[in-house]
């Protein structure tokens, strides 16, 4: 049997996808379309950079835009203890830890691979946060199928190491 996340770990782990999961929203909530995606790496790209932009609001719709339906989210923390979710569970653990925490604005992003393969799309990316005493790196492996005009994550991969 896999061990569960420790609570602390699993926190952690959240409240650094916030910072992945930062969107922009217009003030009524509603996701504010700034481009249409494009079937290209570049498209690719601005796609995930729409969830690493920073906002003081988090954006539920734009989640429900980008995850495909039968998105799965592997989360491996610096112990190698696993979690895995799907969207509607993910979704709901990342708006469970929401309420009361406050959220400072975090663009850095390092691209390491982008790849574009028909209706296929594959980012490798490592993101820095520091939400708690400790700093961490993440590194976020991502999968996207081309459906409904746009890039949706199928498959996020998400290992955290503690930064030295």
């Amino acid at each position: 049997m896999t061990p569960l996340l420790s609570n602390r770990s699993l926190y952690v782990i959240c409240l650094q996808i916030l910072f992945i999961c930062s969107c922009s929203e217009s003030k009524n909530k509603s996701l504010v379309v700034k481009q249409q995606d494009e079937k290209t790496e570049e498209g690719l790209k601005k796609a995930i950079n729409r969830l690493i932009e920073p906002d003081e609001n988090f954006g539920i719709p734009a989640l429900n835009a980008i995850y495909h339906d039968d998105m799965v989210v592997i989360m491996i923390d610096e112990n190698d203890n696993k979690n895995i979710f799907r969207k509607k569970a993910f979704k709901r653990l990342i708006a469970s830890k929401l309420e009361g925490e406050e959220r400072t604005k975090n663009t850095w992003a390092k691209f390491i691979h982008t790849e574009v393969n028909q209706d296929k799309g594959h980012i490798v990316v490592k993101r820095r946060v520091n939400l708690t005493d400790q700093k961490n790196e993440l590194t976020v492996i991502l999968d996207f199928v081309w459906e409904d005009n746009r890039w949706q994550i199928i498959r996020e991969n998400i290992l955290s190491q503690p930064l030295n």
